[in-house]
Parts: structure tokens; C-alpha cells; sequence
């Protein structure tokens, strides 16, 4: 049996879901919240690749903070610092994707060891497992944070390995960004892509091992593996 690794944001929970918390906050048009959630979640990765990249780590609950702030400018949205707190606090409370729980469940009750790795740091990620009711259904939860870079970095996914004491060709990441599924596999991680939106897979880095298009699916591939 494998270590199989779920990211977390996009993939177990949806980032979507902050747009109901950002709608509330600002009282703007839905057009409004949608481009304000896409640019946020877009400078949300940018920023940690620019951390990554300069050396200059910060949390992912950081880099969350300072796209939210961008993002707000970009649309020349000022409110007031409590109102952009309660905002980033929406992370805290994501929604589950369909079959979340019962996708970990299966995969644990045929033998695989059942964790999430994920950019977001310790705390934050604790918060929403919580939050979720994803905590109880998973062994364990492995953070960047560790090794103080992101994803997809492949300290990352080694770090991984590492924490779930296995090799890194037994350990399996199953994610929704096709950056991801490239970083894990070019690093030497079995890799389930779950494309959604059916997406081609990224020009550069490994190309996934499995692909599927809902987190059922994952379960359907690998709880006989």
C-alpha cells in the first residue's frame, strides 16, 4: 500500500467558497466578488513562487494575506482592517468538494496511508480540516512549511516522504492544479490528477500517471491498489 498525499486548496476544499464570505464583507456585485476571488487565489500562488523563488519565505497564511491585499486594489476596494481579517478568515472555512470524506475513507479502510500536503501552513491547515470535518477522516497532515519553500518545489514533496517514513516513488500525490501533478512527478511522486474542468496537462514537468475528473474517482482507481 502507498502514502497517498491529497493537496488540500482546490482539490479536498473548494477556494470558490470565498466569494460567500467576500460577498457578504464588501456588498458588491457578484461580477465584482468573482473577479476579486479570481485574482486573489491567482496572486495567492504567484506569491508563493515569487517566496519560493527569492528565498524569502513567509506562511502561506502571509501570502494569503498579501494577495487578498492586492486583489482589493485592484479593484479599488479600501474597507476596514477587521472586514479584511474576517475576509482571510473565509480560508478557514472552505467548503468540501462532493465526496471528500468518504474518498479518504475508502482509501484508508483499503490500507493506504491517508494525509494531506499542502502549501498552507500548520495552523491554518488544522483550522480547516477542522473546519471541514476532513480531520477525522485523514492520518496525518504534512506542510511546506517544514521546509520553508512551496509547492512545487521538490524539497516539498520529498519532505513528504520523509514525514510518512516511505520512499518518494511509493508515495502518491493527488491534486487539482496540473502544476502540482507536474512538480510531484518530476520529483519522483505517482501523481492522480483530478481535472475538473479538463484542462490538457502542463507543457513542462511529468505528465500524470492517473487522471480523473472527481474525487470519487480517486477512490475508484486505488482503494484495490
Amino acid at each position: 500500500m502507498t502514502g497517498i498525499c491529497f493537496d488540500m486548496y482546490g482539490t479536498l476544499c473548494d477556494t470558490s467558497s470565498v466569494r460567500t464570505r467576500l460577498g457578504a464583507e464588501l456588498d458588491v456585485a457578484d461580477r465584482l466578488v468573482a473577479a476579486v476571488d479570481d485574482t486573489w487565489r491567482r496572486k495567492q500562488l504567484q506569491y508563493s513562487y515569487q517566496s519560493a523563488q527569492m528565498d524569502d519565505y513567509e506562511p502561506f497564511w502571509e501570502i494569503t494575506g498579501h494577495a487578498l491585499e492586492y486583489a482589493l486594489a485592484q479593484f479599488d476596494l479600501d474597507p476596514d482592517a477587521a472586514t479584511r481579517e474576517r475576509i482571510r478568515e473565509a480560508y478557514d472555512h472552505l467548503t468540501p468538494f462532493a465526496g471528500a470524506a468518504e474518498t479518504l475513507d475508502r482509501l484508508s479502510a483499503a490500507g493506504h496511508e491517508v494525509v494531506v500536503l499542502s502549501n498552507g501552513n500548520p495552523a491554518m491547515l488544522e483550522r480547516l480540516a477542522e473546519n471541514a470535518g476532513l480531520r477525522s477522516h485523514l492520518d496525518g497532515i504534512v506542510s511546506a512549511h517544514g521546509v520553508r519553500t512551496f509547492k512545487p518545489d521538490p524539497s516539498v514533496y520529498e519532505h513528504a516522504a520523509e514525514t510518512l517514513d516511505r520512499p518518494l516513488d511509493t508515495c502518491r500525490l493527488v491534486s487539482s492544479n496540473a502544476w502540482d501533478i507536474a512538480g510531484a512527478g518530476t520529483a519522483g511522486m505517482a501523481t492522480t490528477w483530478v481535472n475538473r474542468r479538463r484542462d490538457p496537462p502542463e507543457a513542462i514537468g511529468a505528465r500524470p500517471d492517473h487522471e480523473v475528473t472527481g474525487l470519487p474517482a480517486v477512490a475508484d482507481d486505488l482503494s484495490s491498489d
